[in-house]
């Protein structure tokens, strides 16, 4: 499974801006909130799509916006618990508990 920073960060108790603050800071997320080492894509930590952006019509001749997704697998989402010492909370859980 992979989650987005913000679904990664909401699972570690904590909010995506300061998630990829933490993530920058320590060298694993570049200024574009991408993974600086492939080394932590190979290891199945992360993964990036490549996604379209429609929203304005008047961009690249109404072709869209082409953007890359930082998201997080679950083995990612384990080393990044371990890495910040925090634990990770069911994301079903939390939509439990918010109802």
């Amino acid at each position: 499974h992979k989650y987005t920073l913000g679904d990664a960060a909401k699972m570690l108790g904590t909010g995506r801006n300061r998630l990829t603050a933490q993530l920058k800071q320590r060298g694993i997320l570049d200024h574009k909130c991408l993974p600086k080492k492939q080394a932590d894509i190979d290891a199945g930590r992360f993964a990036v799509d490549l996604k379209q952006h429609h929203g304005n019509p008047n961009w690249n001749e109404g072709k869209g916006q082409l953007y890359h997704q930082t998201l997080v697998t679950q083995k990612g989402l384990s080393w990044l618990a371990t890495l910040l010492n925090v634990n990770v909370t069911d994301a079903d859980q939390q939509k439990e508990h918010a109802a």
